[in-house]
């Protein structure tokens, strides 16, 4: 194994397989920047296969996941069972030296669009935000002092998120990958929230009907 080796392991690895293995071991590291999901170690196999898909790729990554771990020594398992298989990246900056290689050049991280959409949205202290949310998604009543927390959430926040969210997946999906995955979290706590405030079927109603409206248009 290279344990230890920096990105001489991953080399080999890219070398034996191309691409193939370089988009298993983007999909390994683009869905270890996943948050908002409890988590047992970096990435899960699950997130891998559903990030393949993602890429418009149709194959199991499962033999080359057991390959990079007992051959190459990139990845360890931290939890497993049967329904999950959870693991750790053992040298992810060699990890992403060694993809940036293999793409012939850095990237687009250095896109000054890239920089500028990050610089936007971590301006709006986003993580802080989904904190403020997930605890209050927890309590099973929102009083008064919640509802306002919300609200300012929604109309000052909120409309700056979805700006970004629609501009980050149009045009830099993988660059923002944890950006726009926070975004997405958001709101969808942001909804439940409000569905727990708003009668439950009063608010489905009214957002199917505006569906209905936006259709016959």
């Amino acid at each position: 194994m290279d344990y230890g080796e920096g990105p001489r392991g991953i080399r080999s690895f890219l070398s034996k397989y191309r691409d193939r293995g370089y988009y298993v071991l983007r999909a390994l590291l683009d869905s270890s920047r996943i948050v908002g999901k409890a988590k047992l170690g970096d990435f899960e196999t699950r997130d891998v296969k559903d990030l393949l898909a993602k890429y418009g790729l149709d194959y199991n990554p499962v033999p080359l996941l057991a390959r990079l771990e007992k051959e190459y020594g990139i990845i360890r398992t931290t939890y497993r069972s049967e329904s999950q298989h959870w693991w750790d990246l053992v040298d992810r900056r060699s990890l992403e030296e060694a993809i940036h290689e293999y793409e012939g050049s850095s990237g687009r991280e250095d896109d000054p669009k890239v920089k500028l959409l990050r610089v936007q949205f971590y301006s709006l202290d986003p993580e802080n935000i989904l904190n403020m949310l997930s605890k209050l998604s927890r309590r099973k009543r929102i009083g008064v002092e919640e509802r306002n927390i919300i609200r300012k959430i929604a109309f000052n926040e909120l409309p700056m998120i979805v700006d970004f969210l629609i501009k980050a997946r149009a045009e830099y999906e993988e660059e923002l990958l944890k950006e726009i995955s926070i975004a997405e979290k958001i709101i969808e706590l942001s909804e439940s929230l409000v569905e727990k405030i708003v009668n439950k079927g009063t608010y489905r109603m009214v957002r199917e009907e505006g569906l209905e409206n936006n259709l016959s248009i």
